[in-house]
């Protein structure tokens, strides 16, 4: 990518955060997940610089495989030594900085670095076979995470404490990160973080788990019933489920990311919801998974990123729907050399945690 750019050196900026759909180009040129802002330099000879904050950092990245690395109290203060690069430079990230930092780069740099975050993340959209192994495990923790919230969940407990302990426990099956958002209520808009707020009988339980291996995130969505599932949440909640494999049925090398959305909303549209297939009830029906490339991006019907083997990502028409509120379901879809292959060994089905003491 740097030699078709015209490109000596390449900095990748990384703002300290890792999310599971943000990009970070530190981490996936280098598998180190920094604290604070940091910044990786490869120039064309394959030499590898790291400058990364805060000093306490020194210890985390003794023995790692660069060339050089250095950690500061403040990335500006280490700049001068770090950007002393010749030739045309090509910057990655910089937009994610904080704005003070971006600023120093840009003045430690003198000449306007080339922004190569387009072709970045075209050449990294494919995962490499150990980001898929990575993303195989956090699936299987994810789904294990799950069967321990169905397990442990009661009415009486808190939100917080019920997402404390499914957390802990991915943790200990060796998730090294984890995103979850869990919430509950009779009739819900949307999915949220947890509060301190009290599980009831007759609850919906909506949750996305998250979990990462090796920085590599995944995710599954589910919707559970605490007690007996209304009726209506039986009858409607199939029609979500329906849908997700609507779209993930579309999924195949070449296929536009865009007609994967276009499908899901086609078949809740002609069940009579097309109104709430689009903005303001829904912006999108999945995402890339980083903490790498989040390519191919959204699952938006604008979405024009034609899908290539190697490519992982989530599929999750949660909905609003008027007779039930906000329900969910999702798993990721890895697109393969003739299709497509579902991760999760179980895929979303109405659960219910029924007849369970306080």
């Amino acid at each position: 990518m740097m030699a078709s750019a015209g490109v000596d050196a390449l900095i990748c900026a990384g703002d300290g955060h890792h999310m599971i759909d943000l990009d970070n180009a530190v981490f996936h040129m280098s598998g180190y997940r920094s604290v604070g802002p940091a910044l990786l330099t490869l120039t064309g000879d394959g030499r590898t610089r790291l400058l990364t904050s805060p000093a306490d950092e020194r210890d985390a990245i003794s023995g790692l495989p660069f060339d050089e690395a250095v950690a500061v109290d403040d990335l500006r203060s280490g700049l001068r030594d770090h950007l002393a690069l010749s030739g045309r430079i090509g910057v990655v990230g910089l937009d994610d900085m904080p704005m003070e930092t971006a600023s120093a780069i840009l003045a430690a740099l003198g000449e306007p670095p080339a922004q190569l975050d387009a072709e970045f993340l075209k050449a990294t959209a494919v995962k490499t076979d150990a980001e898929i192994v990575a993303a195989r495990r956090a699936t299987a923790i994810a789904e294990e995470g799950y069967r321990h919230l169905l397990a442990i969940v009661r009415p009486g407990m808190r939100e917080c404490d019920l997402a404390i302990r499914v957390n802990h426990h991915m943790r200990a099956l060796g998730a090294n990160d984890s995103f979850l958002m869990l919430n509950c209520g009779p009739r819900q808009d949307a999915v949220m973080p947890s509060s301190e707020r009290v599980i009831e009988t007759g609850d919906l339980l909506l949750c996305e788990l998250s979990p990462s291996v090796a920085g590599q995130f995944t995710q599954i969505c589910r919707t559970v019933a605490i007690g007996e599932a209304q009726e209506e949440t039986r009858s409607k909640y199939p029609l979500l489920v329906a849908a997700m494999h609507k779209g993930i049925e579309k999924v195949a090398p070449g296929v536009r990311l865009g007609d994967v959305c276009a499908a899901i909303d086609d078949h809740l549209s002609e069940a009579g919801y097309a109104q709430f297939s689009r903005p303001p009830f829904i912006r999108r029906r999945g995402h890339g998974l980083a903490s790498g490339s989040t390519a191919p991006g959204d699952v938006s019907v604008d979405n024009d990123t034609l899908l290539e083997p190697g490519m992982l990502f989530m599929v999750h028409p949660n909905q609003f729907l008027p007779e039930t509120g906000y329900m969910m379901c999702g798993e990721p879809v890895l697109v393969t050399q003739d299709g497509f292959e579902i991760l999760t060994k179980e895929t979303a089905a109405l659960a219910a945690a029924k007849g369970l003491a306080p």
